[in-house]
């Protein structure tokens, strides 16, 4: 199974030296991360590769559970204040929900109902 994004990229992403990094926090941020747009899209297995829509949610989200990790919404340290990004990560599933709709609603369509003009229902395959 491939890895939504790689822990490396990560740390690149968030511009972080390789001491100032903890690799065991981010691998934990990508399980959630994968958990998030698991839910969101319906799929159990990333594609091998993943494509760019989905590494890239992925990555962002990552970023968010590392830099977050008790996903607190805001935090103020005498006049320094973060707001968190739960809105973002909404709209990234938001986006996931809406491009795989289809993997999370099943097959979409109508089948018609048996018409008994039809002739006998098979059974085991074979016809009565």
């Amino acid at each position: 199974m491939a890895d939504l994004f790689e822990v490396e990229d990560l740390r690149k992403l968030l511009q972080l030296a390789p001491e100032d990094f903890d690799t065991d926090a981010a691998t934990v941020a990508r399980r959630i991360a994968s958990g998030w747009l698991s839910d969101a899209t319906g799929l159990s297995v990333w594609p091998d590769p993943v494509p760019d829509r989905l590494w890239s949610w992925g990555i962002e989200l990552g970023a968010i559970a590392y830099n977050n990790p008790e996903a607190a919404q805001s935090q103020q340290i005498d006049d320094y204040r973060v707001v968190n990004d739960a809105g973002r990560r909404s709209q990234i599933l938001d986006d996931a929900r809406r491009a795989y709709a289809v993997a999370v609603a099943g097959p979409q369509g109508s089948f018609p109902e048996w018409d008994w003009s039809w002739g006998p229902v098979p059974k085991s395959g074979r016809e009565v």
